[in-house]
């Protein structure tokens, strides 16, 4: 169905392929994916490429397949247990374009310290009291993506300033 305010290509056709069609609704009915994934999965049942390249254009077309969607609803997902970092390379591995990438990561460094302090604390109730515990809990948030900036300041104690609204949207304040 195309709405008269679509900026699609003319000619653009709905793929004549009934089984295809069928195969990439029932896909994305499910979730959200990238553009690999999707492809992957129409390739696994034994679609043509051409198929497959015709049924990835008509989803993107429509707006059923969109992986800047995918990439901020996976970056939601894993924001609470990882840094962008981690994020980061979480997306690529799913084949998330890189463009998309920098833009998704760009919106969740916001509250990058609140993340990291939230992570921290839900593993270790005290600040390090000697260079193998500060080692350990480094590592431990290193493993977990996020920067060594934001590491050295959650390790150094450092609160949230009162007027930092990104990270108090986050839930965490000072107390």
């Amino acid at each position: 169905m195309t709405h008269p305010d679509d900026t699609n290509p003319p000619n653009l056709q709905k793929p004549e392929n009934r089984a295809l069609i069928t195969a990439s609704l029932k896909l994305l009915a499910l979730r959200d994916m990238s553009r690999i994934q999707f492809e992957k999965k129409l390739a696994a049942k034994e679609f043509s490429r051409d198929d497959i390249a015709a049924a990835v254009a008509w989803c993107e077309a429509e707006g059923w397949l969109n992986e800047a969607r995918y990439a901020e609803m996976l970056a939601r997902r894993l924001a609470h247990r990882y840094g962008a970092s981690r994020i980061g390379q979480t997306l690529k591995q799913k084949g998330v374009d890189g463009e998309i990438v920098a833009e998704t990561l760009a919106g969740i460094q916001d509250g990058e310290f609140n993340r990291a302090r939230q992570v921290w604390s839900r593993k270790f109730a005290d600040l390090p009291d000697s260079a193998e515990a500060r080692a350990k809990q480094s590592r431990y948030l290193q493993s977990r993506g996020f920067s060594f900036v934001m590491i050295r300041r959650v390790l150094s104690g450092e609160t949230i300033e009162a007027g930092s609204y990104a990270d108090a949207q986050m839930g965490w304040m000072p107390g």
